[in-house]
């Protein structure tokens, strides 16, 4: 569902290339001690997930930002840059292997970093579906949900991005692009990463408007999460379990969505309103899978975005 596979490693692999912010790890297990700080990084032993939070801005945190992917380390990292100009920001990173590991982590992240107090979750991609899931199972963590170009909540649009995304590409592309699926079910976890990476390119010309000039972000690439956690989570998506689960979120729900995005808006709304589920939604004209990339629509997003969380004190 996420436009370019950006995978979170494990934590024994996980690489976080850049950071001009803060970052905290927080090494799980069964005792509960500060085990190392420093200036860059923070440890704390708790439960048994490994999780690492960057913060940008200044506290008090009132929105975190979630990657897609599955695991998208560093993905959302411009997001989260982009907001702090606003309000202090978390950018948790994933790492665990199932849906269910990868809530409860993003549970523990919130809990750690912010004392549990209920932020703004801004979800991209894989991880609008993270943040719904996490809402719906953990309301006193959210003030308010943003999906910011989300996979279809059904398996009826699923079709649809595949129609969407070939019609961008050329010949050559969607020749290239069906080889690299191909290869991706056959091969082995390091062939993945690399493939993974070639595919992620070529998705991201295709759900591109016209990006911006800036410096992309950083990314730590993981194939063997996404094996694992996609089909999972698709699963659940299909079943019917995914959209049934909104029904369970008790905060305000707000909708972002490029118009150029091969993941159809109405994938996301339609199955919303089908259940009468109130929301707020944001179609950004000439603008693809990733707003804050694109060139005409970056500005007017942040100001979305400023307009959707409450204002505070930083």
């Amino acid at each position: 569902m996420q436009r370019s596979p950006l995978w979170a490693a494990s934590p024994e692999r996980m690489q976080i290339r850049t950071c001009s912010t803060k970052s905290f790890r927080v090494s799980a297990s069964v005792n509960s001690s500060i085990h190392r700080l420093n200036r860059a990084e923070k440890t704390i032993q708790r439960r048994r997930y490994s999780m690492t939070v960057r913060v940008h801005g200044k506290k008090p945190y009132r929105a975190a930002v979630v990657h897609g992917g599955p695991g998208a380390i560093g993905s959302a990292a411009g997001l989260a840059k982009g907001l702090a100009e606003y309000c202090g920001v978390m950018e948790p990173l994933q790492s665990e292997h199932t849906v269910n590991g990868q809530i409860e982590e993003l549970k523990g992240q919130i809990t750690s970093f912010n004392g549990g107090s209920p932020l703004v979750l801004i979800g991209h991609s894989w991880g609008a579906w993270l943040c719904a899931m996490t809402a719906a199972k953990y309301p006193e963590l959210a003030s308010k949900l943003i999906l910011v170009d989300s996979g279809p909540l059904t398996e009826q649009h699923v079709p649809q991005i595949e129609m969407r995304r070939l019609s961008h590409f050329t010949d050559g592309e969607k020749k290239r692009y069906h080889t690299l699926l191909a290869e991706l079910e056959q091969k082995d976890s390091a062939a993945k990463d690399r493939l993974l990476e070639q595919l992620g390119a070529l998705c991201e010309k295709a759900d591109t408007y016209r990006e911006t000039a800036l410096p992309g972000d950083a990314v730590t690439l993981d194939g063997e999460m996404y094996s694992r956690v996609f089909p999972e989570a698709a699963e659940i998506r299909k079943t019917g379990q995914l959209l049934h689960l909104f029904d369970r979120i008790r905060c305000p729900l707000c909708i972002i969505h490029g118009e150029y995005d091969t993941h159809p808006p109405d994938g996301v709304t339609g199955p919303l309103s089908d259940k009468r589920i109130g929301y707020r939604f944001h179609l950004l004209s000439k603008c693809g899978h990733t707003p804050w990339r694109e060139e005409y629509a970056r500005a007017h997003f942040f100001k979305i975005l400023k307009r959707e969380i409450p204002a505070g004190h930083n």
